[in-house]
């Protein structure tokens, strides 16, 4: 099987309708989006096709870029640019098989549900703890699917014991992809918009395929006395897009008549298992993906940004749709590329998805979308900050909210442990209100103080409206321990107060009533 010449996965129709295709397929603009049986697999069939577009047909420039999302290449321009990389997409055969090690030799053989990130562990298992995801759901899948499983492993892959290597992005990465705003937006659109000119990256050219694709060679093993780590001083910075940690070979069976436990389908082959053995690729050193935001720690540099608790949300937005120096964010590449050449262009979203991730336990798979606005760069100074201040406002009303309801409900609030959905009813309640600011804010002129000035005191108002609102739906929704109604009223009281008394709210309001006194 051929991942070009048959995508591991369906693509879509605007009716809804998907069907397979082959790679040189995707120019065909009645394609408008990828199908797949798991949302997981879907972002990371998103990463296959930008990668391999990133790979063998990267833009010289930016007004390459412009007259190839103009006019996209044939199927037969686009089936030339892949012909030097077609054998390393083999998934089975006695050659390069794609994303595995043809070194292994004889190991352990593992279950094919192993693949997936949320299966339990072996431990989990053997102690019976597999309460909510059960073993067995999974015991054969089809190539197709075991393509995409061991393809999303190896983008994602969080820790898995002594040797079981990390993905170059760390566990559980946050991945963002750009989305153009446009109904009828094709898949070749979407693809491209996340392909980055070649001057961007200013990547240069590699002499050989295993240094971008490292199942294409000998694998860099990382045991601790003959093992090394990998750079991408060591191979070429591209492999970012195709990293290979773990070290895996797939068993594929030919089994007439037999059907895939993940997508349905009828099948002749199936792969019930897959050899599997430590001290894969380690890598280390100044890797950045160009689909993922990054945190910037002064003493250890860059940190891709992960899935989180409580998912993605409008808390997250100046750090993913524009970076902030002053919070030590950075943006994802294509992220930034985008915000200083497309915006006017090509009007998009920010689709932002990953796993939360445990150590080795997936708690949840997170998939978002984010609205991004253009903004001159002679304001986009005051705009971050304007957005930075905003943010911050909400981030005390959670805080404040969490504590006042928990002293309203207890006497001794502080040895009990507080709950994490009470802020995150301010965070999904505030939400809309948040983003129709943010537009607000986006079209406002920064030197107009008047408009900005009011744009600060209607959320000030919103932000106190809201907090105490749902202040009065925890109280009346939980028990209060001792059926205490005067301290109910204090903390009440308490938190209108520090609504409009904490720092940050403080600071807006002497904006908003310097203006008032100025307009008077």
């Amino acid at each position: 099987m051929n991942l070009l010449n048959a995508l591991p996965f369906h693509l879509a129709r605007q009716d809804g309708s998907h069907h397979q295709a082959s790679f040189g397929q995707i120019v065909d603009s009645h394609w408008t989006d990828i199908w797949s049986p798991r949302p997981d697999f879907r972002g990371a069939a998103y990463q296959f096709l930008i990668g391999v577009l990133q790979t063998a047909l990267a833009p010289e420039d930016q007004e390459h870029w412009q007259e190839l999302w103009d006019t996209p290449p044939t199927e037969a321009e686009l089936q030339a640019a892949l012909a030097p990389y077609a054998s390393a997409f083999n998934l089975d055969g006695n050659s390069w098989r794609f994303m595995q090690d043809n070194d292994l030799g004889d190991v352990e053989s593992k279950s094919i549900a192993n693949l997936l990130i949320e299966s339990p562990g072996d431990k989990t298992v053997r102690d019976n703890l597999d309460h909510f995801i059960k073993r067995g759901r999974v015991e054969q899948i089809c190539p197709a699917c075991a393509a995409m499983a061991l393809f999303t492993l190896q983008i994602n892959a969080p820790s898995g014991g002594v040797g079981h290597r990390v993905s170059l992005r760390g566990g559980g990465p946050l991945t963002t992809l750009l989305v153009p705003n446009a109904a009828d937006a094709t898949l070749w659109q979407k693809l491209w918009l996340n392909v980055l000119p070649q001057d961007a990256l200013a990547y240069g050219a590699s002499p050989r395929l295993s240094d971008v694709l490292p199942w294409v060679g000998k694998t860099r093993t990382s045991e601790a006395k003959t093992g090394t780590d990998t750079t991408p001083e060591h191979v070429h910075r591209l492999q970012a897009y195709w990293s290979m940690p773990r070290r895996i070979s797939l068993e594929i069976e030919a089994v007439p008549n037999s059907q895939c436990d993940l997508c349905g389908t009828d099948t002749d082959e199936i792969v019930r298992q897959y050899g599997t053995k430590n001290y894969g690729i380690n890598y280390t050193g100044a890797w950045q993906h160009p689909l993922t935001p990054y945190s910037v720690d002064p003493k250890t540099g860059l940190l891709s940004i992960k899935g989180q608790k409580g998912g993605i949300g409008y808390r997250h937005w100046l750090g993913l749709a524009l970076g902030s120096s002053a919070d030590n964010r950075e943006a994802a590449r294509i992220v930034g590329h985008f915000n200083q050449h497309l915006t006017r262009r090509v009007p998009a979203r920010l689709w932002c998805f990953g796993f939360d991730m445990d150590n080795m336990k997936a708690r949840c798979w997170y998939d978002a979308t984010l609205p991004l606005h253009e903004i001159e760069p002679a304001q986009q100074r005051a705009f971050i900050n304007a957005v930075r201040s905003i943010l911050e406002l909400a981030a005390e009303a959670a805080k404040l909210l969490n504590s006042h309801v928990k002293a309203a409900r207890f006497s001794r609030p502080g040895d009990v442990p507080s709950d994490p959905a009470i802020p995150q009813s301010f965070w999904q309640e505030s939400e809309p209100g948040f983003y129709a600011l943010l537009k607000q804010l986006a079209d406002t002129r920064m030197d107009d103080d008047a408009a900005v000035a009011g744009i600060y005191r209607s959320w000030l108002t919103d932000v106190s409206r809201i907090a105490l609102r749902l202040f009065d739906q925890w109280v009346e929704s939980v028990p209060i321990e001792d059926g205490n109604m005067g301290r109910i009223v204090r903390q009440r009281e308490e938190l209108r107060k520090w609504l409009n008394a904490n720092k940050i709210a403080k600071e807006l309001w002497k904006i908003v009533k310097a203006y008032q006194k100025e307009a008077a």
